[in-house]
């Protein structure tokens, strides 16, 4: 998660997940009225960060303790310091 910065879209895929179970691009998108391309993006992103699981058959899915631990794993790295240093850019 460390790769990801959450934000309104991708919190409420997540909402929509854990409240309703596995679903397809199509179903999320068409509830939250996102176009299925928008949310494929989303989607493959949260799940390489390891927010979300996948299957053929059922679409994407999320569990409470998958996200409870990719929330702390993030956490962790900020409170160790360990993220990556960003290049300042000079103010003129």
């Amino acid at each position: 998660m460390s790769n990801i910065l959450m934000n309104r879209t991708r919190s409420q895929i997540i909402r929509f997940l854990l409240r309703n179970g596995p679903a397809s691009c199509s179903e999320i998108g068409s509830e939250l009225r996102i176009s299925s391309s928008a949310i494929r993006r989303h989607l493959a992103l949260m799940h390489r960060a390891g927010l979300l699981e996948s299957s053929d058959s059922l679409g994407y899915s999320a569990s409470p303790q998958t996200v409870r631990a990719a929330a702390e794993a993030f956490s962790a790295t900020l409170c160790s310091g360990s993220l990556p240093q960003t290049p300042r850019m000079p103010v003129n």
